[in-house]
């Protein structure tokens, strides 16, 4: 009865793992995805043309103040098609592509839109981890993004959403955005769990479910389960392909060298 029990937790614990491997692995898609040709103090790539004109110069003028103030990049990137990835997985290999933000202080914010998939996600360099939790995006978005898109207002949604990122920006920097209106703006971290969280939650999970699988070997003897579920944790990793970039209707190019830790919300 005592050996029934065991074999009946193992199972379901592997089963548990199968279904944690298949949330956290990659994509596997293997279309290329495009990458758009950078310019300098260009920041809005608008590849939908879901921002009108007037907007997209008003915002980029801001964008290119605050790189002048701050050295902070923060690209707009709207796409046709997210191509069958996640909206999270396209926009931290999007991000890290481009190098948004400078080298060493990896100060980038990546505002990733999708109108057909109708997904939406801020992107976090490392450095701008502190003010720009991944609390305070999902809040932003929540508030300032998610309201419109369902009205197909996405000029208003992103103009909502870059004057939000904008003024915790300006908070942190002691600075001020010509033009920025912030006055109607207010921004309150939501309950959920960031991303770091998330990981710490995952990791323990994962401890725990190896040291069940050596105490499961030994107790049962003859190997039973010996490496399994590290076999099947390692083996999801190894297997999942995130698919290439550049080509498509991009051109390529690069910001400043900064990268991203996979910070942010997405909606």
């Amino acid at each position: 009865m005592k050996k029934s029990r065991i074999v009946s937790c193992t199972m379901l614990l592997l089963i548990l793992v199968t279904i944690l491997s298949m949330i956290t692995g990659c994509s596997t898609a293997t279309k290329k995805i495009p990458i758009p040709t950078v310019e300098k103090n260009v920041y809005i790539y608008d590849e939908d043309n879901i921002i009108d004109d007037i907007t997209e110069k008003e915002l980029n003028k801001m964008l290119v103040e605050l790189e002048q103030k701050t050295e902070t990049e923060f690209a707009v990137i709207s796409v046709e098609s997210l191509l069958d990835k996640s909206i999270e997985d396209y926009a931290n290999n999007l991000f890290n592509t481009l190098g948004i933000g400078k080298k060493g202080k990896d100060n980038g914010v990546l505002l990733l839109i999708s109108r057909s998939d109708k997904k939406v996600r801020l992107e976090i360099g490392r450095g701008l981890e502190g003010c720009l939790n991944d609390s305070k995006c999902g809040r932003i978005l929540d508030d300032y993004f998610v309201p419109y898109r369902e009205n197909d207002e996405y000029t208003k949604a992103t103009k909502l959403t870059v004057s939000a990122v904008l003024k915790v920006l300006c908070e942190e920097y002691d600075i001020s955005i010509t033009g920025l209106n912030t006055e109607s703006i207010q921004i309150e971290e939501s309950d959920e769990l960031t991303f770091g969280q998330m990981i710490i939650i995952i990791i323990i999970i994962i401890a725990i479910l190896v040291i069940i699988e050596w105490i499961t070997g030994h107790i049962l003897g003859d190997g039973f389960g010996d490496g399994l579920i590290s076999n099947i944790i390692l083996s999801s990793g190894s297997s999942s392909s995130g698919g290439g970039f550049g080509g498509g209707g991009f051109g390529g190019g690069s910001f400043g060298g900064g990268c991203s830790g996979g910070g942010g919300a997405s909606r």
